[in-house]
């Protein structure tokens, strides 16, 4: 929630007097810079995006607040606000404690905080916003509907703007309008406050309130003395201690608006028994007793007042002192969502639209189009944020990117939406059971679910397995009370229904997924590296460990004691129960090794195996599956991102944030998991893996974030074969991070990046990936001339190369040049396949000279190049052994040498072979012919019998392959 301090008062004199005179046209600012604020207000479509933001600015002389300034604030005040600063510094200092009030609301309203700064500054408070559905609708009406509702169920009433929340023409001006706002959590009630707040700043809303005072009711609720409303308002804000608005006469509170956001973190009493009649607002009481007074129209009666709530806690003020409710209903139509969407992810160069950002806004709204479970999530605006970062993660990282990983946005997403949350009832704790934190209940339970599925491989979920997970025993009417609250306002938000007729007849009816799938593994993996996945002898051991252990040196002082009159064999019961907290050591020490054993078992299932990469998984599950659709749905799916979550939250960032939600994973943990998980994962390694396999487990090691165990794992891996793995730029980005962990002097045998989709623009991002390789292939990557510049730029530092392969990747006649002149820089390179490229006749022979002159190289690749007879034979001619050396470059360009058979024809035609259905027919088809003549031209000369069965025997091998394309041909054209 927000949070807004100030500095003492012999702290603003000293500031004051370490001041100069030039600084003066700055007062407004450096004035900010004396606040800690702690922002809780949410980004667009994010509940609660600024939750818990702490901006620290420390008050200590004036050259430290100015230099607090240039490293802190300047960027967030004019970058992301997109304020102009002469608005603040002029010549004429703003003195109107209203207008200072507003330029202060504006500055801190429009921070953004980490999380959306994540978007790489595409986004500001004035773009980013996309106002969400807000209907007038009583609290009545809405009970038991799930946050998802359907589309006709809010579309029939006509929806309200934020400009239309405090019109109401019937209504006396003698007194204010009381607004209660509720909504489901997600659904943006932090969003409308928040821009509700910044119009108003700028003028453009709200012209007839004067004076709006923001509060957050989590922050208010902590203030255990009594205080009066005017001290209250200057407390938060100082420029305001005198204003008349708040004295109480003259009807002057009719220009006041109130905003109290997140009235559900307040306990508020209406009985008159419990919270005394005020009407003076100089009059000290505790904070709920104002806010109480203020809602009664008995203080300041004139003022309006607009409180925001959830479900669970809109029946805390009683109806008769609520003139009109509203409520915020997240984004219920496509427009809305593509909107965001847009904001959010279309990012302008050099004033063009990103075509790549059009196409994927464009998949996402096929996606959106087809009613999916996707559609249903992003009905809440926090899980439209979540989409965005997740796929700004996946298509947007470059090599400026910080390191962000998958884990780290859905740690970030649970942070922004339940930080600091406990458990409460009305709004205070009254018992310590109570005082657990939101997020570990909702591991507790809807965690607990989410594992349970995933140990029986079922994304889906009965009522009844809903009332056993999440229900679990309750015992007293306080739990219940406590269940009900939850259920209310944070269930619906994970769990959505789905009408499932499956084939199991038995299966028939209503069943609840999660509204992201993705959730579900994470909320499983956080269950069990919390620990909560306990046996009965680890929950037994545990119990009688924190029993024993603090009464341990109790014990000791007592035997002290009774060991002068207390036989000695009597000590061994006392020694036994000081074995327990050892005991409980071994057992816990024993439960981390089976969680790794869990995350390696889990990473390397052999039914997985044929499945795609897990980031390309994640893509499809936001996405979708474009082309053609199985006919039948498979409701079993692979869980391949449960153990890279486990993994993920494992590192100190992820856990920081854990614990702030209080979920604390102890560095003592972490250190025992990691130990038993480097053993599985480098046994894991050698084995021969499949290239989605592979890329799986640098995803782990990426998301785990432990260089020392990322380098002893790779150091097991002597080839790395992603070959067929569709690179995006998020893979490229954690293949190379994941290899800069090693030191210089590791090389891989072979990095295998064959197919991959690897463009120029990728290769930049592979640069500390290829000086880590001794064979590098890059086969059938369309890398063109400039992809080819940037590979040679980046292997200049890889002095350990010795097999480069660039078939089919594009190459002209100047890559071929450049080649020519860069094939120096590596004095350990052997052989080099520039096969099935455009390089012509000249080309080719500079490069086979250049080849000749190098110390090392003994083969090259040239073959189905647009190469002429002429060039073929001189080619051969110029492979022959050099007079000095004696060392002869083997130049394979044909099936033939002159009037002889190449002895590389099988190899040049076992590439060709496999690559035929892939590779470009025509091109192929017409290669094998012009290898026909040449076979046909040979076998004609004046051979010996034996030579011309060897012409024979090939030339029928070429015939085959060309019917093989014949047929497919064929047989792709009648398919069409």
């Amino acid at each position: 929630m927000w949070r807004f301090g100030r500095p003492s008062g012999s702290e603003v004199l000293k500031w004051r007097c370490q001041r100069s005179s030039r600084d003066t046209c700055c007062k407004l600012h450096t004035m900010a810079l004396q606040k800690t604020v702690n922002l809780s207000l949410q980004s667009a479509g994010i509940c609660r995006n600024i939750k818990r933001c702490h901006l620290s600015f420390p008050i200590k002389t004036a050259s430290s607040c100015r230099n607090a300034w240039k490293k802190q604030l300047t960027p967030m005040c004019y970058s992301a606000s997109g304020f102009n600063h002469r608005l603040f510094c002029t010549s004429q200092p703003v003195t109107d404690p209203i207008e200072i009030h507003r330029q202060k609301l504006a500055l801190w309203f429009s921070h953004i905080p980490q999380e959306e700064r994540q978007f790489s500054g595409y986004v500001s408070p004035e773009t980013m916003h996309v106002e969400p559905l807000i209907l007038e609708r009583h609290p009545d009406e809405d009970r038991g509907l799930s946050p998802f509702k359907e589309k006709t169920s809010v579309c029939a009433q006509q929806s309200l703007t934020v400009g239309d929340l405090f019109h109401d023409s019937n209504h006396g001006k003698a007194r204010g309008l009381n607004i209660l706002m509720y909504g489901a959590v997600g659904t943006g009630k932090s969003t409308v406050i928040r821009k509700l707040v910044q119009d108003w700043c700028d003028g453009s809303l709200f012209s007839q309130f004067k004076l709006m005072l923001p509060f957050s009711c989590e922050d208010i609720s902590q203030l255990s003395k009594a205080i009066s409303l005017r001290d209250l308002v200057g407390r938060k804000y100082m420029h305001l201690r005198k204003t008349p608005y708040l004295s109480g006469e003259n009807d002057m509170a009719r220009d006041v608006l109130f905003i109290f956001h997140g009235m559900e973190k307040m306990k508020l009493d209406f009985r008159i028994s419990s919270t005394e009649l005020c009407s003076d607002p100089n009059e000290a009481l505790l904070s709920g007793a104002i806010v109480v007074n203020l809602l009664r129209k008995y203080m300041l009666p004139e003022a309006s007042i607009l409180v925001t709530t959830r479900l669970s806690a809109v029946d805390r003020v009683p109806k008769k002192y609520i003139n009109r409710y509203v409520q915020i209903c997240g984004f219920n139509d496509l427009d809305r969502q593509r909107a965001y969407f847009t904001s959010r992810l279309l990012q302008q160069h050099e004033g063009k639209p990103d075509r790549a950002a059009e196409m994927l806004i464009e998949m996402l709204y096929l996606n959106l189009q087809r009613e999916s479970q996707l559609a249903t999530a992003c009905f809440l605006p926090s899980y439209c944020w979540l989409t965005c970062a997740t796929l700004h993660l996946l298509h947007f990282t470059d090599t400026k990117s910080p390191i962000r990983t998958l884990t780290g946005i859905y740690t970030s997403f649970m942070r922004l939406n339940f930080g600091g949350e406990v458990i409460t009832l009305n709004g205070g704790v009254s018992s310590q059971e109570q005082q657990n934190s939101l997020m570990l209940y909702v591991v507790r339970t809807v965690g607990k679910l989410a594992f349970d599925g995933i140990t029986n491989k079922r994304t889906s979920f009965t009522a009844e397995e809903l009332e056993q997970w999440v229900g679990g025993k309750t015992k007293t009417d306080e739990e219940l009370r406590e269940l009900a609250v939850f259920r209310t306002d944070v269930l619906d938000f994970f769990l959505v229904p789905r009408d499932d007729y499956g084939s199991d007849p038995e299966t028939k009816g209503r069943r609840y997924v999660f509204a992201v799938p993705i959730m579900q593994e994470y909320l499983a993996a956080l269950y069990v590296v919390l620990g909560e996945n306990k046996t009965v002898l680890e929950k037994l051991t545990k119990e009688v460990s924190e029993a024993l252990g603090p009464a341990s040196e109790d014990i000791t002082s007592l035997l002290s004691v009774l060991s002068k009159i207390i036989p000695f064999r009597i000590f061994a019961i006392f020694n036994l129960l000081k074995l327990f907290p050892k005991l409980f050591e071994k057992v816990s020490s024993y439960s981390k090794g089976r969680i790794a054993n869990t995350m390696a078992a889990e990473m390397f299932r052999s039914e997985d195996s044929f499945n795609e990469d897990v980031l390309d998984q994640v893509e499809q599950s936001l996405l979708g599956v474009h082309g053609p659709q199985p006919q039948e749905e498979i409701y079993t799916r692979a869980f391949e991102l449960y153990p890279i979550f486990m993994g993920g939250l494992l590192h100190y960032g992820n856990r920081r944030l854990l614990d702030q939600l209080g979920c604390n994973i102890k560095s003592h943990t972490v250190s025992q998991i990691t130990r038993a998980l480097r053993k599985n994962l480098i046994k894991q390694s050698q084995k021969n893996q499949p290239p989605e396999e592979l890329m799986d487990l640098l995803v782990l090691l990426y998301e785990f974030q432990n260089p020392r165990l990322t380098a002893e794992v790779l150091q097991s891996i002597k080839s790395l074969n992603l070959s067929t793995v569709r690179m995006t730029p998020h893979k490229c980005f954690v293949l190379s991070t994941v290899l800069g962990c090693t030191t210089s002097s590791f090389h891989l045998n072979e990095l295998n990046l064959s197919s991959c989709h690897i463009t120029p623009e990728l290769l930049q991002m592979l640069w500390p990936a290829f000086r880590h390789t001794r064979n590098l292939k890059l086969c059938d990557n369309y890398l063109s001339d400039s992809g080819i510049s940037h590979l040679l730029e980046a292997l200049s530092g890889n002095h350990s190369l010795q097999r480069l392969n660039l078939m089919h990747t594009g190459l002209s006649d100047k890559s071929a040049l450049l080649l020519a002149e860069k094939l120096g820089q590596h004095d350990q390179l052997k052989e080099l396949n520039v096969a099935y490229n455009n390089i012509g006749d000249s080309a080719a022979l500079t490069l086979v000279d250049a080849c000749r002159e190098h110390p090392s190289i003994h083969t090259v690749h040239l073959y189905l190049n647009q190469l002429t007879d002429v060039a073929k034979q001189s080619l051969y001619v110029r492979g022959g052994p050099r007079v000095k050396e004696g060392r002869r470059v083997k130049v394979l360009a044909s099936v033939t040498e002159g009037s002889d058979i190449s002895e590389d024809w099988h190899p040049i035609l076992s590439v060709i072979g496999k690559n035929s259905l892939s590779w470009e027919r025509d091109r192929v088809r017409e290669q094998l012919l012009v290898f026909l003549k040449d076979l046909e031209w040979g076998r004609k000369q004046h051979l010996s019998f034996w030579k011309k069965m060897h012409f024979r025997r090939v030339e029928s091998v070429v015939r085959q392959m060309l019917r093989f394309i014949e047929k497919s041909s064929d047989t792709g054209t009648g398919t069409k």
